[in-house]
């Protein structure tokens, strides 16, 4: 999916402003996605199949893993975007529904299943 398409997704999904946002949102979201895989080999896996321009930051940094239940997660976003939880989540739910579609079915098959059972129940319900 074209860098262009998503953001506009995550744009119209979350009601935000502008394209600029999305891209925040996103940015952020997909760092503390990636960092939900406890296995360095599987979070490079992740990371390969994002779209470009989310993928271009991680790949260089992979980062740690995020050991966390549902609420940390959302807090973890929050603070990444410098606001509260509700925002989060709604960043999350946004950018975790456009992700599924842009990676294949399978990606997001294999992602779901390395991470915490709550957050996977958490991000399906995004869906």
């Amino acid at each position: 999916m074209r860098k262009d398409e998503f953001l506009t997704k995550v744009q119209t999904l979350g009601g935000l402003p502008s394209a600029k946002d999305a891209a925040r949102w996103s940015t952020a979201a997909v760092r503390a996605l990636a960092q939900l895989t406890p296995e360095p080999e599987l979070r490079r896996h992740f990371i390969s199949q994002l779209p470009g321009f989310l993928k271009s930051p991680l790949h260089d940094d992979p980062p740690p893993a995020l050991l966390t239940d549902r609420d940390g997660f959302v807090q973890h976003v929050a603070a990444a975007l410098g606001t509260h939880a509700p925002e989060g989540e709604r960043a999350v739910h946004a950018v975790y529904r456009v992700l599924k579609e842009a990676l294949s079915a399978g990606q997001i098959a294999e992602f779901e299943a390395s991470i915490p059972g709550d957050i996977a129940a958490f991000l399906e319900r995004a869906a």
